[in-house]
């Protein structure tokens, strides 16, 4: 258990007041401007030397909001504010964070680190990969109470182990996921460009809020296909992140969905979900299976010819990283309306489908099934759309659904004239399917991203909804106020909802 997150020691010169800045001009019509926008952490007050972030890592931006906190996670640092951005505790770095976990403190720093909150038990939970001689492992911490600026229970996981052939690897890119039976995480032993495939797991959940020492866990391994002819293929899954009031029935799997790109190692264009099925009593019992295979609209990873550095930006020659070689971005949000259920999630592709155009868009999809009793329809794709409406290009989208089933798509936009800046599109349930046809800013950059080739920008970004009123989207990624001969990026954090949505009624 670590010593409460207020009283550790926090990186040096961090902590200031909230910096409202710029808000987007009226005129959103169904969907607000900001009500909330505040600056994040910033990696210029966050020195490497306090192991607070990595030289020419990319900000790895995480954030959650709860009932009454929102907790913010980059790279190697964690600060919590309230909601009108006030910092009530941090940064901390997260070697800080972990020195209490012997099996992920000391001196290890990883990066890709990212926060949820459990509205269910109103808990806070913070997960990074590392741990282990070879950084097997998965770090997971949960809040002793509802306060973010308390003391955490900290676990190390072995995910990647001698049973399953994994000991040796890393286990990158973790992305958790809430649900109501099991905390889930995904993740690529030794990063996507391996091909080796991907891991899932459950966590026992009821354990970890109740601070045991030993909660149980099951990890299945599901290897990346052969192609033909061979190559590297390219796997990323996302399980599942419980959103808004009602829980799903009793009995119902974790939902695992993995993007299969026919341009990546795959023979074809498909969405497969799996489902978990856990059995805490029995954990041998446990079951993944694959279930509903999905043909969705041709697509493309490769936003560019390259795969990786397309992305462009006003008078400079550099072009900075699409993250769009694969991964889906987090999350993947399910929500139960009784008779029906939704999965939500995007990732980034060649908008025209031809990597030769050097055009970055966001494809998404929701998924509905429907049950009656007991009884469960198969998934389907309900709608699914491809957002570039001009010439710049977007990427490292997020995306989330309010109680009234609007859909909010925040995303990185940059272009030949356009800084890159951070931005917001929506849609109601009775706008066409597969469109968004409303976009605002939460602030738009006025710097590009300078340095070596080999700095990503961001690499993801996460879009939450306020368990206040479940109307509230609240946005964080990343963004350049200023042109520096470094690295420096800075991050944003805004809410806004559309006006059809007031909260409880």
């Amino acid at each position: 258990m670590s010593i409460p997150l207020s009283q550790m020691l926090t990186c040096p010169d961090a902590i200031g007041p909230a910096v409202p800045g710029p808000i987007s001009k009226p005129g959103g019509n169904f969907l607000s401007d900001p009500i909330v926008s505040f600056d994040g952490l910033h990696v210029g007050k966050l020195p490497a030397s306090d192991d607070c972030s990595l030289d020419r890592y990319a900000s790895d931006d995480s954030g959650a909001v709860g009932f009454n906190h929102y907790v913010q996670v980059v790279n190697t640092a964690i600060a919590v504010y309230d909601k009108s951005g006030n910092v009530l505790a941090g940064p901390v770095s997260t070697t800080t964070f972990w020195q209490d976990q012997p099996d992920c403190g000391g001196g290890q720093i990883w990066s890709d680190a990212v926060v949820r909150f459990d509205r269910y038990s109103n808990r806070w939970i913070i997960a990074r990969p590392g741990g282990g001689q070879n950084g097997s492992d998965l770090c997971m911490a949960v809040s002793k109470t509802s306060d973010p600026t308390g003391a955490y229970d900290q676990y190390a996981f072995e995910v990647n182990n001698t049973d399953n052939g994994l000991s040796s690897y890393f286990n990158d890119y973790p992305k958790i996921a809430v649900f109501s039976d099991a905390y889930y995480a995904t993740a690529d032993p030794n990063k996507i460009f391996s091909g080796l495939g991907n891991t899932i797991s459950a966590f026992e959940r009821s354990a970890m809020l109740a601070g045991n020492p030993a909660p149980q866990f099951v990890t299945f391994f599901v290897p990346a296909p052969m192609s033909t002819p061979p190559q590297v293929t390219h796997s990323h899954m996302l399980a599942a992140d419980l959103e808004g009031r009602r829980l799903p029935l009793r009995g119902t799997p974790e939902y695992i969905v993995q993007v299969q790109d026919s341009h990546l190692g795959f023979p074809a264009d498909r969405l497969q979900v799996y489902e978990f099925h856990v059995d805490w009593d029995s954990p041998t019992s446990s079951t993944f299976i694959p279930t509903q295979s999905l043909v969705p609209q041709p697509f493309n990873s490769n936003a560019c010819d390259d795969g990786f550095f397309c992305i462009e930006q006003p008078e400079v020659l550099q072009r900075i990283d699409s993250l769009s070689y694969g991964y889906m971005m987090q999350r993947l949000t399910y929500r139960n309306f009784g008779p029906r259920q939704s999965l939500l999630f995007d990732h980034t592709v060649a908008a025209e489908g031809d990597p030769s155009q050097d055009h970055a868009g966001i494809r998404w999809y929701e998924l509905r099934t429907t049950t009656r009793g007991r009884t469960r329809s198969p998934w389907e794709i309900y709608q699914q759309g491809t957002y570039a409406p001009d010439a710049n290009d977007r990427w490292l989208g997020s995306i989330a659904m309010d109680a009234k089933q609007n859909i909010a798509l925040g995303f990185n936009v940059s272009g030949a004239s356009v800084s890159p800046s951070i931005h917001y599109a929506g849609r109601r349930p009775n706008d066409p399917p597969g469109t968004l046809p409303l976009e605002m800013s939460l602030i738009d950059g006025s710097g590009v991203q300078l340095g070596p080739n080999n700095t990503n920008f961001g690499d993801y970004s996460q879009m939450t909804i306020d368990p206040a009123d479940d109307c509230t989207f609240w946005y964080t990624s990343t963004y350049y106020p200023t042109t520096s001969d470094s690295n420096d990026w800075h991050t944003r954090i805004g809410s806004f909802r559309f006006t059809n949505c007031h909260g409880r009624e």
